[in-house]
């Protein structure tokens, strides 16, 4: 029985792994492309980009709702009503992209102003901003629309899907940040383009496949707006939309914290998340399958299967997870050395720097494995409150306010070594993945979220 589980978690999990590591290794060829620039344009590319990030919540509790209402229709074997919640998850995901989009457009340069940033970096990173935000219509209903064949059993759509996006991506990438083959030499801006472009294809030729039936769901553009289903996926993803407004807001404000420190601590962070985002790839995997078959086992009532899924993948998780931070512990240097430019003045400052975050953050990779596979089990329930509880207070009482006290504490009152701030500000960050994950374990083992109502 174990057996037979592990191989449907991982026939489920290997495609949103794979999906997720193309589209962190284009995030990598970028950072590698931009940091040619120097690492002004490092800093800007990524402080740009954690601003996006922050706009995520919006777009992840559409997701949310959409992935668990379908997983629970598929696993009671009511396809019709899947394909409903597919239609009416990418018609809401187009109405709340808009008001973000204007919010990118008219505060983005105030945005980063707000997180620390220099002059310069406000305008290269408000560059990219007004750019990228103009595709997040797009980028919101693509991202509906492959939670929903997730939670339906379809990992792999969405996995080439993604690597249409990312292949697109890196030839633009190419073509339009260092001006190659006639195209114009756009620097940031062409990175932010290069994005944007190669999203809106691949959400185009996904539409098509939807459209002529040949996928697990087919879409059918009524252009019509079921009340109940809307409402239904706002139930679930309201809370998903508060944990990731917080996570959000408290990311803003630890990222404040960072930016605080310097340019160059800043940008040592900023290559540091990126080699790091590549580590926990395979949490992100069997966050999806978690996910998907918990909801399906509890559509089929089935709520003991449930459970064995979420034992399973933890056990999986936690092999894969470990084998990361190793990687990550054992070559910090040699990970981090593409990503900076040689020529850089403040390369050796940067080298240091990014190599020390990597020591810290790879011994919580298995705890940060654990909150992927738990957190996918609570909301593939259906439970979007018991995540938003956590990250409402494990953020704040163990990340934000150990990283201001000793970040700046440590780095001007007691030990006057350069770069101590940040680096406690990192050890701070790993604290939280440790107190996060216990607080989920303790949820999932209370067992609240088998009896949940979609």
């Amino acid at each position: 029985m174990n057996g037979e589980l592990r191989r449907r978690i991982w026939a489920l999990a290997w495609p949103a792994i794979l999906a997720n590591i193309s589209s962190t290794l284009v995030n990598l060829v970028d950072m590698i492309m931009v940091g040619q620039l120097g690492s002004l344009a490092i800093a800007s590319v990524g402080l740009g980009g954690q601003f996006s990030w922050f706009m995520m919540p919006v777009m992840f509790a559409v997701s949310t709702g959409t992935l668990a209402l379908v997983a629970r229709f598929v696993g009671a074997k009511d396809f019709e009503m899947a394909e409903r919640v597919l239609e009416q998850g990418i018609y809401l995901a187009f109405l709340t992209s808009i008001p973000v989009l204007f919010l990118g457009l008219v505060w983005g340069d105030d945005a980063l102003r707000i997180m620390g940033a220099s002059q310069d970096v406000i305008n290269l990173g408000y560059s990219y901003i007004r750019i990228f935000f103009l595709f997040y219509p797009i980028n919101f209903m693509g991202f509906a629309a492959y939670s929903a064949l997730r939670g339906a059993g379809d990992t792999k759509t969405p996995m080439m899907l993604g690597i249409l996006t990312n292949a697109t991506n890196v030839i633009l990438n190419y073509l339009l940040i260092f001006g190659k083959f006639g195209f114009p030499r756009m620097e940031v801006r062409g990175a932010a383009l290069a994005s944007g472009i190669s999203i809106t294809i691949a959400f185009m030729v996904g539409l098509v496949l939807f459209l002529r039936g040949h996928l697990v769901l087919k879409l059918k553009l009524n252009l019509l707006f079921d009340v109940d289903i809307i409402k239904r996926i706002l139930k679930i993803g309201i809370p998903a939309t508060i944990e990731r407004a917080l996570f959000s807001f408290y990311n803003f404000i630890y990222i404040s914290i960072v930016t605080r420190f310097g340019t160059i601590a800043l940008a040592a962070h900023q290559v540091g998340l990126r080699v790091e985002s590549m580590a926990y790839m395979p949490a992100f995997g069997f966050n999806v399958a978690t996910s998907a078959l918990v909801g399906q086992s509890l559509g089929a009532k089935k709520p003991e299967e449930a459970e064995k899924v979420v034992y399973e993948s933890l056990k999986m998780v936690s092999l894969f997870m470990g084998i990361m931070a190793v990687v990550l512990i054992a070559f910090p240097k040699y990970l981090v050395m593409p990503f900076i430019t040689r020529s850089d003045p403040n390369y050796a400052e940067v080298l240091h720097l990014a190599a020390i975050y990597l020591l810290i953050v790879g011994i919580s990779e298995v705890p940060l494995g654990w909150i992927f596979v738990l957190g996918g089990a609570l909301r593939g329930a259906g439970d979007t409150k018991s995540p938003m509880y956590v990250t409402a207070v494990s953020k704040l009482l163990f990340r934000i306010l150990p990283a201001y006290i000793f970040g700046f504490g440590i780095s001007l009152w007691i030990i006057h070594i350069k770069g101590m701030g940040v680096i406690a500000a990192w050890l701070a960050m790993s604290l939280e993945t440790f107190t996060s994950a216990a607080m989920f374990w303790w949820l999932f083992k209370r067992g609240k979220w088998k009896s949940i109502k979609v």
